[in-house]
């Protein structure tokens, strides 16, 4: 009994760092994203954190890191909106927060019961930093497409004939970068925490 309550506050000793992880960089920009000198668009890396948290806590343990993430984001573009996009687009839960909890979702299911059956820790890690980076992109994406189209194509000054281009853009020019940052943390990261902790890689 003592042996299962030590775990189980371990565990909320973890995903309580990880919460504290994610507002930190969900509230101070050079925490949570990357600018790229000459390049348009800042590269986010948020996510690396809620795939991480799904990779080493689990699931459940993701899907409470990333709906920390989509309350922060939902609540910035309340108290601290930076651009029409958050007063008018990311306003929405739906965009903000259902998202963030859906990709550990999915990540954590390929994981845990396919990827860990079949590849080694490091490329599961590798293959599930991707895959949550390319889920978080189509998954925000999508969300405005269905519940915020009309206010995203009016701050873009776009119509539905030119809206694909500009989401495979932003796939092109956010996504691809994004994926691949994330393909190369994740396994490094787990791996210093299995180091750090004393457990097997």
């Amino acid at each position: 009994m003592t042996s299962y309550s030590n775990n189980k506050t371990k565990d909320l000793v973890r995903i309580s760092l990880f919460m504290a992880i994610i507002i930190l960089q969900s509230w101070v920009p050079f925490l949570g994203n990357i600018t790229i000198p000459l390049y348009p668009l800042a590269i986010t890396f948020i996510h690396v954190t809620v795939i991480v948290a799904t990779l080493y806590l689990g699931t459940k343990a993701g899907v409470i890191v990333g709906g920390v993430w989509g309350v922060n984001s939902l609540i910035r573009a309340y108290v601290m909106p930076t651009s029409p996009m958050y007063i008018y687009v990311f306003n929405s839960p739906f965009v903000t927060i259902l998202p963030r909890m859906l990709m550990p979702l999915i990540v954590g299911f390929i994981s845990h019961k396919i990827l860990s059956k079949s590849v080694s820790f490091k490329v599961n890690a590798a293959i599930s930093g991707v895959l949550g980076s390319l889920l978080n992109t189509v998954l925000v994406l999508g969300s405005i497409v269905v519940f915020r189209r009309e206010q995203y194509l009016s701050i873009q000054d776009a119509s539905m004939e030119t809206l694909w281009s500009i989401l495979s853009g932003i796939v092109i020019a956010n996504g691809i970068p994004e994926m691949i940052l994330a393909g190369i943390l994740a396994p490094v990261i787990l791996i210093a925490l299995k180091g750090v902790n004393g457990e097997r890689k």
